[in-house]
């Protein structure tokens, strides 16, 4: 049987997946890309459910396929957006509230 594909079909990327989810489940993480909360009983295929987004590109960095740290909560929207890139850096924090 084929090991399946690193980062998408392999059973360690299975688990990091199903590990993700129930701790953005559990803790209301929100969406990595856009920071708003993810919906974890959505069907997949709805555009605002849970997806498992790789921080850095499984195609670039095939090494980090199946590393859970490489892995962040997202909508299936904001992660088909991204597509195979990194993400883009954001402004960060603010330093004072105004």
């Amino acid at each position: 049987m084929a090991a399946g594909v690193p980062g998408r079909t392999t059973a360690a990327h299975r688990n990091n997946r199903t590990v993700l989810k129930l701790l953005t489940r559990e803790h209301n993480l929100p969406c990595a890309l856009c920071g708003n909360g993810i919906d974890c009983d959505l069907p997949h295929t709805d555009p605002w459910s849970f997806a498992y987004d790789h921080i850095k590109s499984i195609k670039t960095y095939p090494e980090f396929a199946d590393d859970p740290a490489n892995g962040q909560p997202s909508h299936k929207r904001c992660n088909e957006n991204k597509g195979a890139s990194d993400a883009r850096p954001g402004l960060g924090d603010p330093s004072e509230f105004w």
